[in-house]
């Protein structure tokens, strides 16, 4: 071997070690995240084992046929002859008996509304999931545009059958529960699954009718569910319950996804004013602002407001509330652009098409609609995410970058399994767009046994570069990110 050979040799393995060794201690603290002792709350687009609904319906058939087949529906039911009813409505309907699970819990008047008063996923410190298990109202407080403004119950007391049935569905799922002494109603709670979660701020002041202050709620928050950073936003409605998920929904640990009503109507300036002096102020996980994308919601029954962003996402696919207007169509288009390879599906509600309606459905949607622009699609549901999950969080390269940027993709991947990765299968796959054949590089590791980095060694100007990270673990879980590639990927672009 010439002395020319081993200087390139040894030079190549410097720069190796000087690369592992300037991106593992994180010199800006943003490239990776890092759970640690703190405990942390999934995010909905996380690996899920399936849905779970609540039986007698307050959803439509056709919805819970899709669920079924795109993944596993668990099924709550409160003695054997709501079992035996769904069991012959599901054989009607097609749906095969082993994507079906009942869990038995106690059912009362806020069943249907299984996002507010269902289970978070937590994963504590250990590494273990568990149910997170807050105080639920069934009568959620009203309150108008300012946050100091006033709540209010437009219905008294609360249902306590429902706030009681996170035990009995924990051990359904074989699951424990971490009890949450505090209110965080599902629908007006968002997380990117890294520490930070969105609310509109009747949130702390609906705990402060129990007795919390906002400095109590925040702390326990950040003991028990890992929120960091917890962004209370401006109310949205004229007057209403002011949940988040009928606003804003976040997409992934860098994206949200925003209604934006027509220009003359007259909630339009309130969203305009809160995208603009308060969401686009935000920073990620990663220490960039927020990229905002928005969803055109339309009226419907006079000026009544769609509400196309109360949709649910579980694994690749992505279902839609549909009002019966020309709107609907551009709302489906907006969500596929949005989240590309996801499977997009739209589902209208008319009372008088389902062949079977929970009691009380007609007298709560008067109008022979089941949607409301407040209650919808989202609202009724709630995944049940995988307690063995592949986790992965990449921060990803800034979209733009000049030619002698170091483009380098940082990522995180948790084993939940604990079975450990398969080291061989941490990948990046990248290529430069327009090309068939996805170049692939196997991840360098760090100190830290979650943390990985890879630097795309391409720097031409005028050319854009798309990639995505693949994982195995030894349980046999495959995951990508972005969830969907190679449909979906990242881009940067060189200029």
């Amino acid at each position: 071997m010439t002395k020319k050979n081993i200087l390139l040799i040894i030079g190549l393995i410097l720069f190796k070690f000087l690369g592992i060794s300037q991106t593992k201690k994180d010199t800006n603290g943003y490239n990776y995240y890092t759970q640690g002792n703190s405990n942390r709350t999934v995010a909905e687009w996380e690996p899920a084992k399936g849905t779970m609904i609540a039986w007698p319906l307050g959803l439509p058939y056709k919805l819970i046929v899709e669920l079924a087949k795109d993944n596993h529906l668990y099924t709550l039911v409160a003695d054997d002859s709501a079992r035996n009813e769904a069991i012959k409505w599901y054989t009607k309907w097609g749906i095969d008996k082993t994507h079906n699970t009942f869990i038995y819990v106690p059912l009362g008047v806020a069943a249907w509304w299984t996002r507010d008063w269902g289970p978070t996923a937590i994963f504590t410190s250990d590494g273990k999931m568990k149910l997170g298990n807050d105080n639920s109202l069934y009568a959620p407080p009203h309150s108008a545009f300012g946050c100091p403004d006033s709540v209010y119950y437009t219905v008294t007391g609360t249902s306590e059958i429902d706030d009681k049935a996170i035990i009995p569905l924990g051990k359904g799922l074989h699951t424990a529960v971490l009890d949450l002494p505090f209110i965080c109603t599902g629908g007006n709670f968002l997380t990117d699954g890294l520490g930070t979660a969105f609310s509109t701020c009747i949130l702390p002041k609906e705990n402060k009718l129990q007795g919390i202050l906002e400095s109590q709620f925040f702390k326990l928050s950040k003991d028990l569910q890992g929120i960091n950073n917890f962004h209370i936003i401006s109310n949205f409605e004229k007057e209403g319950i002011q949940h988040i998920d009928c606003f804003m929904t976040l997409l992934d640990e860098e994206r949200m996804l925003v209604a934006e009503p027509p220009a003359d109507h007259e909630l339009y300036g309130i969203y305009e004013n809160i995208v603009q002096n308060e969401l686009s102020k935000l920073k990620t996980v990663y220490g960039r602002p927020y990229e905002i994308l928005r969803l055109k919601i339309d009226r419907y029954d006079g000026e009544k407001l769609t509400s196309y962003i109360n949709s649910l996402i579980v694994n690749k696919t992505i279902y839609v509330p549909l009002f019966q207007i020309k709107g609907d169509s551009i709302a489906l288009q907006t969500w596929q652009k949005a989240m590309p390879g996801y499977t997009v599906k739209g589902f209208e509600f008319a009372l008088k098409d389902e062949q079977l309606l929970a009691d009380g459905m007609k007298e709560q949607y008067p109008s022979g609609y089941g949607w409301k622009g407040y209650d919808a699609l989202h609202c009724r549901t709630r995944a049940i995410w995988d307690n063995e999950m592949l986790f992965i969080t990449t921060k990803r390269i800034n979209k733009i970058v000049d030619s002698k940027n170091q483009n380098i993709v940082y990522t995180t991947i948790i084993d939940y399994s604990k079975q450990g990765l398969v080291e061989e299968k941490n990948l990046l796959f990248w290529r430069i767009l327009g090309e068939t054949n996805w170049r692939v590089a196997k991840l360098n590791s760090t100190e830290n046994p979650n943390h990985f980095f890879y630097e795309i060694p391409y720097h031409k100007r005028g050319s854009t570069v798309e990639y995505y990270i693949s994982a195995e673990s030894k349980s046999g879980k495959k995951e990508t990110q972005p969830r969907t590639a190679p449909l979906g990927s990242y881009k940067f672009t060189i200029e």
